[in-house]
């Protein structure tokens, strides 16, 4: 029988992982990308090995999406949403003994956190990924003229999930009011 556990995070729990996220961050920007992403790849491969609780393993899959956003070649992004990935990559960056005690858990938390600022993000790169691999089924044929057709028609999908994902994500700040708008984007990614 499933049991439904919840917790709610105080303003000093919201404190501590907005510190965390300003402290691994400002790190992150003397750090290049390759490396923020092999740090959280490493957060994901610790976290993917470990026996752990539903909760915590389903957040890791949005780690997973995350850092595949920030690594995938189709994808494209504009700079300033290639940073906000990356920014949201860094929150998993501070090397193990700058914070010796965040466990699984922890991290857990951070990606549920991170995941709610890039919420719009991640929603069209998994809808970018699902039509790639749908179309690749479709239209296997080899060849240059098919290599041609297959970027035309990734770009023009792309293009429209990173309008429909900017779009989304200034609905949703302009609907915030002022003291709700730092709570949706807690960490201001």
């Amino acid at each position: 029988m499933p049991l439904r556990v919840s917790f709610n995070l105080d303003d000093d729990d919201l404190r501590h992982f907005e510190e965390v996220a300003q402290q691994t961050q400002a790190l992150a920007r003397q750090l290049p990308a390759d490396s923020i992403i092999a740090t959280a790849r490493s957060v994901l491969d610790s976290g993917e090995q470990s026996p752990s609780a539903a909760f915590v393993r389903e957040r890791f899959t949005r780690l997973r999406a995350m850092i595949e956003m920030a690594t995938d070649l189709n994808w494209q992004p504009r700079a300033e949403d290639q940073q906000r990935v990356l920014n949201a990559l860094a929150c998993f960056s501070a090397p193990s003994k700058d914070a010796p005690s965040v466990g699984l858990l922890d991290h857990g938390i951070m990606i549920e956190l991170v995941s709610r600022d890039l919420e719009h993000d991640i929603q069209a790169y998994e809808a970018f990924r699902k039509f790639r691999e749908t179309q690749l089924k479709k239209r296997r044929r080899p060849g240059a003229e098919q290599d041609e057709q297959r970027d035309q028609w990734l770009a023009q999908k792309r293009d429209e999930l990173h309008a429909r994902m900017r779009e989304r994500r200034q609905r949703d700040l302009d609907k915030a009011g002022s003291s709700v708008r730092k709570l949706f984007s807690l960490f201001g990614l």
